[in-house]
């Protein structure tokens, strides 16, 4: 990423940001507020596990601050973010709600490459088959 995030916050209001089980075992070793994978997110309607909201954001979100209370073990999608994948037209892209995407990824080998990173991702550890 060649620029930092303007701190808006929209990608963390009512996020659906999946989490591998390595996100989850990260985020639980590095955080004492939260003792087991159920504070911190509950299986969705496809069987993933999906980080949690509180009042309309992300459960780490800080309203006040506008900030990530776990931004350095925060999950592999949100370092990804705001690149995304639609599975509809098969293809990386920015998400649409990211009021800055040309902030993130300017250099086009710098974005294939990470868009390549987050296919693996996908298909690694939800077995999402792309």
């Amino acid at each position: 990423m060649n620029a930092l995030c303007t701190s808006c916050g929209k990608c963390c209001i009512t996020t659906e940001m999946i989490l591998s089980e390595n996100d989850l075992s990260l985020i639980l070793k590095h955080n004492n507020r939260y003792a087991n994978r159920d504070d911190i997110a509950f299986k969705n309607a496809e069987g993933l596990n999906q980080l949690k909201n509180i009042d309309g954001h992300c459960i780490f979100f800080n309203m006040t601050s506008k900030l990530c209370d776990i931004y350095r073990n925060r999950p592999q999608g949100c370092r990804f973010y705001p690149l995304i994948y639609d599975p509809l037209r098969k293809k990386c892209v920015f998400d649409e709600e990211c009021p800055h995407p040309k902030l993130f990824y300017t250099n086009p080998i710098q974005l294939k490459s990470i868009c390549a990173s987050l296919r693996r991702f996908l298909r690694d550890e939800f077995n999402i088959q792309l």
